[in-house]
């Protein structure tokens, strides 16, 4: 019977989990669009796109740990029906998984000049001196 209730507990939170991730897409894909489209000093409900962006990521993690905690669940059940059936898929899909998500520590980062006269950070503009 608890098992049944943490299945509930998990699968209800995972998926207003997802809802909430889809909506703050929506707003910065739509709602808050990048300062080079226009949206430079927009804000909704008296967040910039700077923090509805962190509340998508760390909602994100949410749903990354759900997922998680999801499989952990079910897993008896994934053992005795998926896996008897179809090893390779799910071997290769876990590894392919865990690779994509660990690729992006591995991305190579590198600081460009920033030449077009655009402002750095949240709007703020880069003072320039003056010629001689």
């Amino acid at each position: 019977m608890m098992k049944l209730w943490w299945n509930r507990f998990v699968d209800f939170f995972l998926w207003i989990s997802v809802c909430l991730m889809l909506s703050t897409g929506f707003i910065l894909r739509y709602r808050l669009p990048p300062g080079g489209r226009g949206g430079r000093g927009l804000e909704t409900w008296g967040w910039d796109r700077h923090e509805w962006g962190d509340l998508h990521t760390w909602i994100a993690y949410t749903v990354c740990g759900l997922v998680v905690l999801h499989l952990i669940l079910h897993w008896n059940w994934l053992m005795r029906t998926a896996w008897p059936k179809v090893k390779w898929p799910v071997v290769t899909g876990l590894i392919l998984g865990v690779l994509l998500s660990l690729s992006a520590w591995f991305l190579p980062v590198e600081r460009t000049d920033d030449s077009g006269g655009r402002g750095e950070g949240r709007g703020e503009r880069r003072s320039e001196l003056p010629s001689r």
